[in-house]
């Protein structure tokens, strides 16, 4: 085996604009095809051959994603980046004493989840059932009802019946498993070294320390990581139209713990060629517009819920990570993880988005009382499955997803779609109007106030006059004024001497008149 995860510091980014732009298949016509929940995946050369998807299937609102959920590229307090040195040159086949704990790990029995007796009664049915291709349909049936396949012993005989069965051209599955290898088998460390996604998928495994259960070693870990980074590798070089994405490890990875390292290839290949192709396109529009479609469902669960999301303006990116990693990513529970997986293989590429929007509908509560921002709302959506830690709690979603599924299947999802439209172009005109009138509110409160702060300078303006006018008349109330007294007797006396003048027939009265006034000048006073 190669080691990668020893020498990450000769890691680089790749170049994505470098990348060539392949055509890719696609779920394309797959999609409408069913009307029940049981998903018959198409063999890989009929994969081959299928239209492109068509996007009026997936006809959703013109309401933009703006924002990249940079979730899947961050490592936590927890990842190790500097591996053992050990690793270099290191054949798994040739540790004996790793390859004996990872074999003890995988036939551990005793890993069901949440232990009760109605799980007991599940793995005596699993027990007495023959797991072969011949009864897919029972199995299949199995993987959905209560518990799944309850443990990693049935899912390992359980997964590749229902992955493969469309590719059934050998008698079982493990013959069909060990034809696929072959050409596995042959491809060389040059050749996953210089792969164009070598160098990001080594960067994105070496942040997996949290997806490894607790029980297993360091040293099996750091083992099973490089084995990890060449069974992607490998897939991609076998597969040059599939482009990596970022999250596509957390699948891989699951599917190693399940199945082991060899026998989880096959079944990484075909899982993805029937559900995961329209994430591994050259751009993510194909992602996009499947992810759209959890809005629509949100809304006939509850159009409150719906409404507020839509008004923050938060559009779909906080599911992004659930839907390409099947919620690997965003969960700490291993067993709750495998129990989804059961979930997922056994039923169409959508459930997922399914699953999702009874989730979010489920914690209508929560999200009702954060206000209605875009950063709020988006930190407490995407946390919604990590809480999720009751094997009761998962299943009744399942059920829950199940019910929508029939109500609302694949090829309804159109009308659903356009109706969604139609809606929020209607919130999206209410909020302009509210805002229209807020806008409106404040400038006709900012003209009242200005209005009033004037006529309040103008009154301070008049108060202090009045003020000053009277400070000076009580200042003056005690000092005659001379000029007011003397001007009002002279007249006084000038009247009355006139009147007399006049009276006693006196002519001269001019003269006498200037005479008097002379005497009783102002100056006199």
């Amino acid at each position: 085996m190669n080691s990668h995860a020893g020498k990450v510091d000769l890691v680089k980014f790749i170049d994505c604009e470098n990348v060539d732009d392949d055509d890719t298949d696609s779920l394309a016509s797959a999609l409408s095809d069913y009307n029940n929940i049981f998903y018959d995946a198409p063999s890989i050369e009929e994969t081959k051959t299928q239209a492109s998807l068509d996007n009026s299937n997936f006809r959703t609102s013109n309401f933009c994603i703006d924002s990249i959920d940079t979730s899947l590229n961050e490592p936590s307090d927890n990842d190790s980046f500097i591996l053992d040195e050990d690793n270099e040159n290191f054949d798994f086949d040739d540790d004996r004493e790793t390859e004996k704990e990872f074999e003890d790990y995988l036939n551990d029995e005793n890993d069901n989840f949440e232990d009760c007796e109605e799980k007991r009664l599940k793995l005596k049915k699993l027990e007495s059932l023959n797991l072969n291709f011949d009864n897919y349909e029972v199995i299949q049936k199995l993987a959905i009802e209560k518990y799944g396949f309850v443990n990693k012993k049935f899912r390992q005989k359980a997964w590749p019946i229902l992955i493969l069965y469309k590719n059934r051209s050998m008698s079982s599955p493990n013959a069909l498993i060990d034809s696929s290898l072959k050409i596995y088998d042959q491809m060389t460390e040059s050749q996953i070294k210089n792969n164009k996604y070598y160098n990001q998928v080594t960067l994105d495994v070496v942040r997996t320390l949290k997806r490894f259960p607790p029980e297993i070693s360091d040293k099996l870990r750091h083992k099973l990581q490089n084995q990890l980074i060449d069974n992607i590798c490998k897939i991609l070089i076998k597969h040059e139209n599939l482009h990596y994405y970022q999250g596509y490890h957390d699948i891989c990875i699951t599917f190693l713990l399940v199945s082991g390292v060899s026998n989880s290839i096959p079944l990484i290949e075909h899982i993805t060629l029937t559900h995961l192709t329209s994430y591994m396109e050259s751009t993510m529009e194909g992602t996009l517009k499947l992810l759209l479609n959890i809005m629509p469902l949100i809304d006939t669960i509850n159009s409150q819920v719906s409404e507020h999301i839509q008004r923050a303006e938060l559009g779909v990116i906080f599911g992004l990570s659930w839907l390409i990693t099947w919620y690997s990513h965003v969960m700490d529970n291993l067993k709750i993880i495998l129990r989804l997986y059961d979930f997922f293989i056994a039923t169409h590429p959508l459930m997922p988005v399914y699953l999702g929007a009874v989730m979010v509908s489920d914690h209508a509560e929560l999200i009702l009382e954060i206000d209605c921002d875009m950063a709020s709302l988006h930190t407490v959506i995407t946390k919604i499955p990590s809480k999720i830690n009751s094997s009761e709690k998962i299943e009744s979603y399942i059920q829950k997803a199940l019910h929508l599924f029939k109500i609302h299947p694949p090829e309804s999802l159109e009308e659903l779609n356009q109706k969604w439209l139609e809606k929020c172009q209607q919130i999206q005109e209410e909020e302009e109007l509210k805002r229209q009138k807020e806008e409106e509110f404040y400038l006709r409160q900012r003209f009242k106030n200005d209005k009033n702060n004037q006529q309040s300078n103008k009154n301070s303006k008049i108060v202090k006059n009045k003020k000053f006018s009277l400070i000076r008349l009580k200042e003056n109330k005690l000092k005659p004024n001379k000029f007011l007294f003397g001007l009002t007797f002279t007249v006084g006396v000038a009247a009355v001497a006139m009147y007399a003048l006049n009276s006693n027939g006196i002519k001269d009265t001019p003269d006498l008149v200037s005479k008097f006034y002379q005497f009783l000048t102002l100056k006199d006073f």
